[in-house]
This record gives C-alpha cells, sequence and structure tokens, in this order.
C-alpha cells in the first residue's frame, strides 16, 4: 500500500503512477471540477422520505437493534427496538434532537395528534455519543434506540423519524422511515413470473392473501389496501394496492400484470472491509492524510449480457472492518476504551473511486445507486465521462464496510413516471432478469369506517427465489 499523501484533484501527484492509472486520473480532475459546483444546501423542508440533509453527516442506518439487516419495523407494544446510527464528520459534540411524525400509507402526516400517538415527550436528545478513536478522519459517532422511556409509539402505522440541530431546531439533518405493526391480520403471499409475456424475462409479480379472522370489517375491499416494496426502496413502492378478491374470512390481492417489479441484476459487491488487502481489485490505495483513497478497478456494463447469480445484500450495506488495530491489551488507554474498538468508533473513511468502462458515452446522465445512496440521485454519485479514457468516474466517502451498488442510467425522457424509480434505466447498464433474487415487504393497512388513521395490521416478508 502506498503510504505517502495523494490528493487526486491534483495532477502533480500522478506523475509516480502507471499510464493506467494517470488515464484514470485525468477523469477525476474533470469530476472535481463538476462536483464542486454541486455541493447541497441545506433546507428547512421536512422531506417525508429516507434523506440526509447536510454532508457532513454519514454512515447513517435504522434497522431493529441487533438485526443489522432487518426492516424498520417492529411490534405495537413488543419487545424489540429501533435503533439508528450516524457519524458527525465536525469533530465536535452537537446536540441533536429527534421527534416522531405520525403518517398515513401515502406518508403524508396523519390526523392525530401528538399525544395520541406518542404518550412520551414530544421531543428529547441523542444522548449517546463518542468520538472516533485512532482514525485518520476525526468524527462523532451517534446512536439512539427506541421506543424508549422517553419517546413511546401508541398507534401502529406509518411514523417518519426526524432528527435536528438543536441549537437551530427549524432545520432537519436525517429524516427515515419506519413502521409500528398490530399483528391482527395474517398476511401470506407469493412471487412469481408475471403472465404478460413481454415481460416474463424481466419482471416479477407478487400476489397476496390477508386472513381477516381476526378483524371486524364492514366492508374489506374499501377497507384494506396493501403497500410492497422491493428490497426496502421506498423510490420503487406500489402504495394503496386494493383487494381484488373477496373470500369468507379473508381477501386476495391478485391482479394479473399491475404488482410488477422490474427483476433488475443482482447488486455489484464493493467489499471494502479491509484497507491493506481490500476484497474488491483497486488500481491504487493511498493514504490522503485526512483519509484513505480508493480507486477501484474499472467495472463493466453488463447490459445485453446474462444474469449474474451470487450472494448480495439487495442494495444494502453494512460497516464492518476486517483489519483491526493492533493493540496492546495491557495499555492502560485500551482496557479503558476497549468497547470502543469497533467499527463504530474506530472504521476509517475512505475517498472511494468508482470507474466505470462503457463502450461510448451514454445518451443520459449515469449514477452510482443503492442503499449508501439512499437510493436517490445523489451528486456525489453521479458519474463524469472522460473522453480519453472512455470511463466514467465518481468520487464519494464511505467508511470501510460491504456495499452493494448499480450503475443507473436517468434517461426518462417520455416514460410514465407512476414511481420515483421509473425514471431509471437498468437495462443498458446492469440488465434486468426475472430470476434475480429479491425480497419483497408486503404491509396491510387497515382503515374502518370513521377510522382516522391507517393502522397497519399485518406483514410479511417475500423471497423471488425461484430455484
Amino acid at each position: 500500500m502506498q503510504s505517502a499523501p495523494m490528493n487526486l484533484c491534483s495532477f502533480p501527484t500522478y506523475l509516480h503512477l502507471r499510464p493506467r492509472q494517470i488515464l484514470l486520473s485525468l477523469a477525476l480532475l474533470i469530476f472535481c471540477a463538476v462536483a464542486g459546483a454541486e455541493l447541497r444546501g441545506q433546507s428547512s423542508e421536512v422531506r417525508f422520505i429516507d434523506h440526509t440533509y447536510v454532508d457532513n453527516i454519514k454512515s447513517v442506518r435504522l434497522h431493529i437493534s441487533g438485526f443489522p439487516h432487518s426492516y424498520p419495523l417492529i411490534e405495537l407494544g413488543g419487545n424489540a427496538r429501533l435503533r439508528l446510527s450516524f457519524d458527525d464528520l465536525q469533530d465536535e459534540i452537537v446536540r441533536y434532537s429527534y421527534k416522531f411524525i405520525h403518517c398515513d400509507q401515502n406518508w403524508t402526516p396523519s390526523g392525530l395528534s401528538e399525544l395520541e400517538y406518542n404518550s412520551g415527550f414530544t421531543v428529547d436528545y441523542l444522548d449517546e455519543y463518542d468520538f472516533s478513536i485512532r482514525t485518520l478522519k476525526n468524527y462523532v459517532h451517534y446512536d439512539l434506540v427506541f421506543p424508549n422511556e422517553n419517546m413511546k409509539l401508541d398507534a401502529s402505522g406509518n411514523y417518519l423519524l426526524v432528527v435536528y440541530n438543536s441549537e437551530d431546531d427549524e432545520f432537519p439533518v436525517i429524516t427515515r422511515r419506519f413502521m409500528v405493526q398490530e399483528n391482527i391480520a395474517g398476511v401470506s403471499g407469493r412471487v412469481m413470473r408475471p403472465a404478460d409475456v413481454s415481460r416474463i424475462r424481466t419482471h416479477q409479480e407478487v400476489d397476496l392473501n390477508v386472513n381477516t379472522k381476526q378483524m371486524n370489517l364492514r366492508a374489506p375491499m374499501q377497507e384494506l389496501s396493501a403497500t410492497i416494496i422491493q428490497n426496502n426502496r421506498w423510490d420503487n413502492a406500489i402504495i394503496g394496492i386494493s383487494p381484488n378478491m373477496l373470500q369468507r374470512e379473508a381477501v386476495d390481492f391478485n391482479y394479473q400484470g399491475k404488482v410488477l417489479f422490474r427483476g433488475l441484476n443482482e447488486y455489484r459487491n464493493l467489499d471494502i472491509r479491509s484497507i491493506r488487502a481490500p476484497r474488491t481489485p483497486m488500481v491504487s490505495i493511498t493514504n490522503e492524510g485526512t483519509a484513505y483513497g480508493m480507486m477501484m478497478e474499472p467495472d463493466q456494463s453488463r447490459g445485453g449480457g446474462a444474469h449474474y447469480n451470487y450472494y448480495d445484500l439487495n442494495g444494502d450495506f453494512v460497516n464492518v472492518r476486517d483489519d483491526a488495530p493492533q493493540v496492546n491489551i495491557a495499555d492502560e488507554f485500551v482496557q479503558r476504551n476497549l468497547e470502543r474498538f469497533q467499527v463504530d468508533y474506530n472504521g476509517e473513511y475512505i475517498e472511494m473511486t468508482f470507474v466505470l468502462d462503457t463502450p461510448d458515452r451514454l445518451n443520459g446522465d449515469v449514477y452510482v445507486f443503492g442503499g449508501m445512496t439512499e437510493y436517490q440521485l445523489k451528486p456525489e454519485f453521479k458519474m463524469v465521462y472522460n473522453q480519453t479514457t472512455g470511463m466514467y468516474v465518481a468520487r464519494a466517502l464511505l467508511k470501510q464496510g460491504f456495499y452493494n451498488y448499480h450503475y443507473v442510467l436517468v434517461d426518462g425522457k417520455g416514460k410514465p413516471r407512476s414511481r420515483p424509480a421509473d425514471v431509471l434505466n437498468y437495462e443498458v447498464l446492469e440488465g434486468t432478469f426475472d430470476n434475480t433474487e429479491n425480497d419483497y415487504l408486503a404491509l396491510i393497512y387497515w382503515r374502518p369506517f370513521g377510522g382516522r388513521y391507517d393502522r397497519l395490521v399485518g406483514s410479511v416478508v417475500l423471497n423471488s427465489n425461484f430455484n
């Protein structure tokens, strides 16, 4: 590993690189110039999606405490808790506050007052935090576990968690969606190939059956609805599906060609758990003084090719490291801080350069896309094309870990946009296949006649593994 600091936006530092590295690096000069003009400003408007509003907040995760790959879904009155964690790259303690907003199934605020869904405080503070230890880039790691003694959840349904900088609580810094469920509807279903012959090799269809025996329904077809999410992607969710078949004590959501998702391809894996020996091939690994830098070997387009069948996290990521620093257990400092020698506090940050090799320049913008981008088209993950190398590059700051990603082409001109993901083209760079392994979360909502909010009464996780 090279140990000399290197600034990838400074040309003279490339004189020691191989010709191939120089070509890739020239692309970065263009990228850095463009990216510098696309910095985000903070907005006071709360967006009812998973979103990070400021650039100093990184590695945001929300899941069931103890289960890092779980959906943010817990049972009303149950023992499970949700855990929010993130890093603040400001090297100082910030007083963060948070609150809950109850929402309907369409993710707009419900008609409930805060006292009706939270019998605790309306606002509380994040009290668990500590500084990073022995890392090039300093940061403060924050943790929040809820519900807790201060913040209660008394109604089922959709919720938005909003985190503020308490010094200026008009400006949110993080929003995250989560759900609270009553277990009164039994839900089952299946993922199948669509009946539409034109999509049988590219899409997947989801059918559901809901047992309503424990529910006092007057008009099941009007009171019940479903939401289906593929791989925790709300940008691709189908919301407000009505049942179309009524049984004696059950309803079916069984449409031909309506509840369809692109099968996509398995996600590409980026394994940077180790800086010394990353499992993803790298062109260069450098110490840049305040962070490490990595430039990957160029990825190739998979459009028009075959389906790739291998293990992935279905778009998710996890922060973990394999090359933990060597410590002397007898050291007094280590004895006092042993519990902090984990990735939350000692994970390094890496200026990661993605490189995509394409035969020609594409007609549209190219982005790196996945859970690490919050399934959004973020400026720092927008790729820049270099005429000399014939490659696209993007540079983003990532914490050590294991990441999934796709390359997506934005060419949604003239296409229907019933969902935000409809503007994304997968066929050119990734391909889409019916036999790709995907997870689907189905949520069942019940609003009785006269009811004031959408109760979440059942859920099921389905998998598309047809083997």
